[in-house]
């Protein structure tokens, strides 16, 4: 007997991917069997109701007999989960489930179907993220390490700490000391970065093809990462002003260019105005110092003085995120937290350690973000498949409509790294891929922060050059910058012209180096770029600007073994992939992440008969490398692809 499914096929499951709620969803199989079966069922179940549905058979060719069945989703957002159930003559049973590595796709006979089930993403149908971030370019930047700009202290940087470390020179190398409080890479030593330097470097972000810029948190802090606040409603002191911020929001918007904050609300610092556990703010003021603060409620005191911290972090206590007068604090007060900044000019919140928060804190925060601008986007820090995510025992509801728009893809990051490294294969890689496909809805799914590396990872250009992430400020040597130079233009092709939000991490756009933390977050080397890197940069991002069909467009999968991979981004008919009115256009992209020059020979005559349905589709021209034509003959596109080599061809 042989069953097959395929959930990645419209013939076996349609529509493709995540579903809204309520709407009607076909689910088929084939057998094949000397004996046709007593019965064919698919089984639907989630976490507290199962249903049984028997299949009706349909068209049958010889020994293979086609089974489909249409069903009513809930009307509630939920994870559904499926398999198959096959009856034969003799009474047995044989279940047919996802695949062992539960990727989606083509299936398996499985002994426990329930532990290998196909998932369902059920979402709410009003659930729609901002058509302005799906449109958009991003680039993060750490601001104590971008640009500083201090023509009004007459170039000096004002220290409000003594015991802060100020480099005199932009250019010092990274060192790693004690944090002062805490373990881990020192965090007091500071470089002069600040908003008014970033107003200076809007021109270059904007001729860039930058149209968000993602801040690392810029609220009063005692770190130079800030991810430990000390007032929320407060500009750093070493950053600027409240004044300086709205000048950059301004300033930004007339080049084009919006700005998203990071949401740090899973806890805060020990150092602060809420919790001041060294008295910075006052003998008898704060949680830790005063029983009968108005903070004191916030925080999760075990045994006095001891209490609950992020990841046993003494300097970062954990709130009590569902606090009424935090709630209010953060969220629903007229002038809360995330209502000021927005009201000031901010775009959106990049939430930070969002497993760390309660879904119903992530729902309010949602609901007051869009009562003040419904077109300001939530981007979630989440590492893994963020449909099926599973956090402290509980599955959690990111993408069911009323939480997030987006999440940091880490999963794009890994896959991409693995493959072009030799880790994984095309097949695989673009297999892990589908599954989020798959899994996210497609509002989601084109609002990805499609990112190669940021301040929690090492640089991606010592990535590719082969170095382990405790190398530090050990440098790359000239082969191996020069290998990874070829793989990094590869993941940064990748980057523009998937499905998503491309992230540029600042610097990596001119070969920035280093480990980990805190080797990955060295100043901006503004006298020292790669050039040629930075034009495949600005190439790349103005490509994508000029091309609806990379931001709207449709994806397809053409060629996926080895070390090649091949796909195309595409609008045809005159829809895009909203089914909203756009221009017909074909963009195929390819990568060789091998040291051999590879020829392939694609057969496109389904792509053109199904996807592009009559396109005019004949002739492709190479961009960004040797321009040379290529043409399609009898539907074989022949591609000789060089070593390490990435391409884009366009009709």
């Amino acid at each position: 007997m042989r069953i097959f499914h395929d959930s990645h096929n419209l013939k076996y499951r349609s529509p493709f991917g995540a579903v809204p709620a309520g709407s009607i969803l076909r689910l088929s199989i084939d057998v094949e069997t000397e004996t046709e079966p007593d019965g064919v069922y698919l089984r639907i179940w989630h976490s507290d109701k199962e249903y049984l549905y028997q299949m009706t058979q349909g068209d049958n060719t010889g020994d293979s007999y086609f089974y489909t069945v249409s069903i009513k989703v809930p009307e509630k957002p939920m994870l559904l989960w499926y398999y198959f159930i096959v009856q034969e003559n003799e009474g047995e049973e044989i279940y047919y489930a996802n695949n062992s590595k539960l990727l989606g796709g083509v299936g398996e006979i499985a002994e426990a179907p329930d532990e290998r089930s196909y998932q369902v993403t059920v979402y709410d149908g009003s659930y729609k993220t901002p058509d302005w971030f799906k449109n958009s370019i991003m680039y993060q930047i750490f601001p104590d390490r971008f640009y500083g700009d201090h023509s009004a202290t007459d170039g000096k940087i004002w220290a409000k700490r003594p015991e802060y470390v100020i480099h005199d020179d932009w250019y010092a190398p990274i060192s790693f000391n004690n944090h002062p409080h805490e373990f881990g890479p020192a965090c007091n030593d500071f470089y002069g970065g600040n908003l008014k330097g970033i107003i200076q470097k809007l021109p270059y972000l904007h001729e860039l093809g930058i149209s968000v810029i993602y801040l690392n948190p810029i609220f009063d802090a005692y770190s130079n990462h800030k991810y430990d606040t000390a007032n929320y409603k407060e500009i750093d002191p070493m950053f600027g002003t409240t004044e300086d911020f709205e000048e950059l929001c301004k300033k930004a918007k007339g080049l084009g260019i919006r700005i998203i904050l990071d949401g740090v609300f899973s806890h805060t610092g020990a150092d602060s105005i809420y919790f001041n556990k060294y008295g910075y703010y006052g003998e008898n003021e704060g949680a830790y110092r005063d029983e009968n603060s108005p903070y004191r409620s916030w925080f999760q005191f075990t045994d006095y003085p001891n209490y609950n911290s992020w990841w046993g972090c003494s300097n970062l206590p954990n709130v009590n995120e569902l606090e009424p007068s935090y709630m209010n604090y953060i969220l629903r007060d007229e002038n809360s937290v995330v209502k000021k900044w927005l009201k000031l000019g901010a775009s959106g919140w990049r939430i930070d350690v969002a497993d760390e928060l309660p879904d119903e804190f992530i729902k309010e925060l949602r609901k007051q973000v869009k009562k003040t601008d419904k077109e300001a986007v939530i981007i979630g820090e989440v590492w893994e498949d963020a449909s099926n995510k599973e956090a402290y025992g509980e599955k959690r509801e990111y993408l069911y409509g009323d939480e997030l728009d987006s999440v940091m893809n880490y999963p794009f990051k890994d896959n991409m790294i693995h493959f072009i490294m030799g880790m994984i294969d095309a097949d695989e890689m673009n297999n892990k891929m589908m599954s989020i496909m798959e899994n996210y809805p497609k509002e989601t799914l084109y609002s990805l922060m499609n990112i190669a590396g940021t301040h929690d990872t090492m640089r991606i250009k010592t990535v590719f050059g082969g170095l382990a992430s405790d190398c530090g400020t050990q440098k790359l040597t000239s082969d191996q910058e020069e290998t990874s130079a070829y793989r990094q233009k590869m993941m940064s092709m990748i980057q523009m012209t998937y499905i998503g939000v491309p992230c540029i991490y600042y610097g990596d756009e001119v070969g920035m180096q280093g480990g980990s933390d805190p080797f990955n977050r060295g100043t901006y080397p503004w006298r020292s770029v790669d050039p040629e890197l930075r034009l495949w940069y600005k190439n790349l991002a103005d490509f994508r600007n000029s091309h609806v069909c990379l931001r709207m467009g449709n994806y397809k999968c053409l060629y996926a073994k080895g070390g090649i991979y091949v796909y195309a981004r595409y609008i045809s008919g005159g829809y895009d992939a909203f089914d909203r009115r756009a221009k017909d256009d074909v963009i195929i992209c390819a990568v060789n992440r091998d040291m051999e020059p590879a020829e392939v020979k694609i057969d496109l005559s389904d792509f053109a008969k199904n996807e592009l349905r009559g396109h005019k589709f004949y002739a492709l021209e190479q961009i960004l490398e040797d321009p040379k034509r290529m043409r399609i003959v009898n539907n074989i596109l022949n591609l000789n692809i060089p070593a390490l080599g990435a391409q884009i061809f366009v009709e």
